[in-house]
């Protein structure tokens, strides 16, 4: 025990949502709980990564509707003008009212707040370096790593926000530029790039793998690659970026594909290949925690190689689980929750990562949970699989027409493994898929439940009535 430390029964690192989550839980289950954050509680979520991000989408959104109000009978006269410093407003407005609501409710739980850059000192204890001086606590009964992660960069060049920009910078541009060089076809880079497009820039989107959004169903990920390009958004698809440079009048980035090099030409280069963890200097090797690849090594419970030190989050790799990490803010939550009631004695669900829903929130959306059909077939399964269309939909017609569709994939006289949507509000659509897939559902069960109408939902409702047997409206 270190002298003069100060003793708690949990020590935080890291005031992120997976982070103030296990610390909510900790607390409803009375422990008393210390979180260091050497930022703002809410971590990159909240203000750097999924809240910011979502609001400058919807502010597209709105852009491109107003755009095309001529087909709904409302004129608007000439093209809408953008104030980008009053959307930046509107961003920060959303992000400062739920930074707020988060703070209180850290003083309400009686959370000790350390603001600081805290190091692990030993499998129990927390140094944290305050404006103040240094602060040690004591973890009684555990210390819990939630550190998140960064954007990654590219190895000859770095983003510093002027030329070249990263996540961190797109929130806080002062500008949208004129044309601009998305590196990256995922999550990240497609909400970006839907973003850019909807404030009318010119978007080049450069990928290494041969399709966009690689993680998704082949299906989805091909009619999304042409709905964005029927949006005006150019694809450079299998390509290798070879080199990028900056200038006054913007950047050159070098691509390759089958040995032909290229030159992009862009006021702009946006970087999004993906986040790295967030666990340099933290102590890990002087403790002997297992890391691999900067990754923090976990067991199922969270549990690290040194007892008495858990982690949960973006920093995080479980070997056990057999199924990629989701860098996702809903997975820290649960994860959060777990890992403090198995610290408080309590029994906790493993977390099912193959049935966690998630989300690409371009324009049009994107949602999936559970197996892709090209992943149940190489798992052994003999599958059946069905798809509605938006167009056919009345509701989805109202919003503006229809685009996409749902593909639901089943075992073959078994249960429905995954949805897919691709469409209008899909991230509201796919927590009915989230219970379909987690509970095993047979189509003929689903068959029976009845849709409200005229709605997005009968969508995926005709998908099920389609696997039974029984298409009201589809073949």
């Amino acid at each position: 025990m270190a002298q003069g430390s100060e003793q708690f029964d949990l020590v935080i690192l890291g005031g992120g949502n997976g982070g103030y989550a296990a610390a909510f839980r900790a607390t409803a289950l009375g422990m008393s709980v210390a979180m260091v954050e050497k930022d703002k509680v809410g971590g990159t979520c909240l203000h750097r990564g999924c809240i910011p991000t979502k609001a400058l989408l919807h502010a597209g959104e709105l852009m491109d509707e107003i755009k095309e109000a001529g087909n709904f009978g409302v004129l608007v006269q000439g093209e809408p003008e953008v104030d980008w410093g009053k959307v930046l407003n509107f961003k920060d407005g959303v992000v400062g009212r739920m930074y707020k609501g988060l703070s209180g409710l850290v003083k309400a739980h009686k959370i000790e707040l350390v603001e600081g850059e805290g190091k692990l000192a030993g499998p129990r204890t927390v140094v944290v370096q305050t404006k103040d001086g240094e602060r040690a606590l004591q973890a009684n009964k555990g210390v819990l790593i939630s550190t998140g992660s960064v954007p990654r960069e590219l190895p000859f060049i770095q983003a510093d926000g002027d030329r070249v920009h990263n996540s961190n910078h797109g929130l806080t541009a002062d500008s949208i530029p004129g044309s601009v060089i998305v590196v990256g076809g995922n999550y990240i880079g497609l909400e970006f790039a839907s973003i850019y497009k909807s404030f009318g820039a010119d978007v080049t989107v450069v990928e290494m793998l041969p399709k966009i959004a690689p993680a998704e169903d082949d299906d989805i990920s091909e009619a999304l690659h042409k709905l964005l390009m029927k949006r005006g958004i150019k694809f450079k698809l299998g390509v290798t970026v070879t080199g990028a440079t900056a200038n006054d009048s913007g950047v050159e980035v070098g691509v390759e594909k089958d040995g032909k090099p290229e030159t992009l030409t862009a006021e702009r280069m946006f970087v999004a290949i993906g986040r790295s963890p967030r666990t340099e200097g933290i102590g890990l090797e002087e403790v002997g925690v297992e890391t691999d690849r900067g990754f923090i090594v976990t067991d199922l419970t969270y549990k690290t190689s040194v007892d008495g030190v858990y982690a949960i989050g973006d920093c995080i790799h479980v070997p056990e689980a057999n199924w990629p990490h989701p860098q996702l803010a809903h997975v820290a939550y649960a994860e959060g929750q777990a890992v403090a009631e198995r610290i408080a004695g309590q029994d906790a669900p493993i977390v099912d990562y193959v049935n966690i829903p998630h989300v690409i929130y371009c324009q049009p959306e994107v949602a999936a949970v559970g197996l892709t059909e090209a992943k149940a077939k190489e798992l052994g399964m003999e599958v059946v699989t069905k798809r509605y269309a938006f167009s056919a939909n009345a509701r989805a017609l109202m919003l503006g027409g229809g685009q996409g569709f749902v593909k639901t994939v089943a075992e073959k006289d078994g249960a429905v493994v995954g949805v897919h949507i691709i469409g209008p509000r899909a991230s509201d659509l796919i927590s009915e898929a989230m219970l379909v897939t987690s509970w095993e559902a047979y189509p003929q069960e689903l068959g029976v439940l009845v849709h409200p109408h005229p709605t997005l939902s009968e969508v995926v409702g005709e998908t099920f009535l389609g696997l039974a047997g029984r298409p009201l409206h589809g073949a």
